[in-house]
């Protein structure tokens, strides 16, 4: 992420997860010690140790500021 916003941004995080062969290799993604200018994006699978990963994951990220409606 570059630059800085004003106030703390609401950020969502995705993450696709794919290895040919296996059905069943869960992943959990979340976000952690969101600033105004930085935060961390958590990735772990739920099995221990699946074996050696190279490029398997691909990780989307989308920060914004929201301002709810007006209502006058």
């Amino acid at each position: 992420m570059q630059g800085k916003f004003l106030v703390t941004p609401s950020v969502f995080v995705t993450a696709a997860h794919y290895r040919a062969g296996l059905k069943r290799d869960a992943a959990s993604v979340w976000i952690e010690d969101v600033t105004q200018s930085s935060f961390k994006v958590c990735l772990r699978e739920l099995q221990n140790y699946a074996g050696s990963h190279d490029d398997v994951y691909t990780v989307s990220v989308f920060a914004f500021l929201y301002s709810p409606p007006r209502t006058d």
